[in-house]
């Protein structure tokens, strides 16, 4: 075998090597963005069933709440670039259900914050505090007639 034909067979296999490499970076990219986007499905999934429950109890019929076809039509074209397009897609179904809950949500309903948290607490230590005064006098004058 001639030196330059040598030479040939050894930069064809490092240009195949370098194909194979991109091809696995490729498909583990496209891998890795599959398990995103089945993770951010899980995630607004599990968004979506309380929030259905609590359209429900509002009033909203049952119809409202399924996706009509033209609906489902626009979402299937915005997931037809690959796994990342499903994943924008599933983080703008995440942020519009953040939307919705922002909406429907009732005045003073949801978690308390944490000034509002303490401020009850110390009001029932110090409520606690006066009935454990106001029994232990009543105990005390019951001792002193007795």
């Amino acid at each position: 075998m001639s030196g330059d034909a040598w030479q040939d067979y050894l930069a064809a296999a490092q240009r195949l090597d370098a194909v194979r490499r991109s091809a696995a970076t490729a498909a583990a990219e496209q891998e890795r963005g599959v398990h995103s986007a089945r993770e951010e499905l899980a995630g607004v999934r599990a968004r979506l069933v309380p929030q259905q429950s609590r359209l429900r109890a509002l009033g909203v019929a049952e119809a409202e709440l399924v996706p009509s076809a033209p609906e489902v039509a626009v979402a299937g074209q915005a997931m037809v670039g690959g796994p990342q397009s499903v994943l924008a897609a599933l983080r703008e179904a995440r942020s519009t259900a953040d939307a919705a809950d922002a909406a429907t949500r009732l005045p003073g309903a949801g978690p308390l914050p944490w000034t509002r948290i303490l401020l009850y607490g110390a009001l029932t230590v110090a409520l606690l505090a006066l009935l454990a005064v106001l029994c232990l006098g009543g105990v005390y004058l019951v001792g002193l007639r007795g």
